[in-house]
């Protein structure tokens, strides 16, 4: 009976111990998930294109270009037009522009983003992430 008594005490024991385990990983991971994200919606930046490219961009549009990148691919807004897939560009010069941008602001933010790309006159690109 003192033997089915300690085998009871030892498992007792060993799942206690693995309870505080799991409590302090739990919080870990809570921690983590509720801290900021590094990439803040509402990011400014600027991005390195071609000369021929910020030239493509600012003959496209005199406004800011609206790119977005999820599952089903880039998709890009000139002014008031309707959003289309960045496939409708294939075959134009501007199509590799917009490859361009795109590709950087995936090095930048990863692979779900949405942003405003703006081709100054200076020859700067700046964005602006909106999601």
């Amino acid at each position: 009976m003192s033997s089915g008594y300690i085998a009871v005490m030892v498992f007792l024991v060993a799942a206690l111990i693995g309870l505080l385990f799991l409590w302090r990983y739990a919080r870990n991971v809570k921690q983590d998930l509720d801290a900021p994200a590094t990439a803040v919606v509402g990011a400014r930046g600027v991005i390195e294109l071609s000369d021929a490219a910020v030239e493509q961009l600012r003959q496209l549009s005199s406004e800011p270009i609206l790119l977005k990148q999820a599952e089903d691919g880039i998709r890009v807004q000139i002014e008031q037009r309707p959003m289309l897939p960045m496939m409708a560009f294939v075959g134009k010069e501007v199509s590799a522009s917009l490859a361009e941008a795109a590709a950087q602001v995936t090095d930048r933010y990863g692979a779900i983003w949405v942003v405003l790309l703006k081709a100054s006159d200076d020859g700067r690109v700046t964005l602006q992430r909106l999601a």
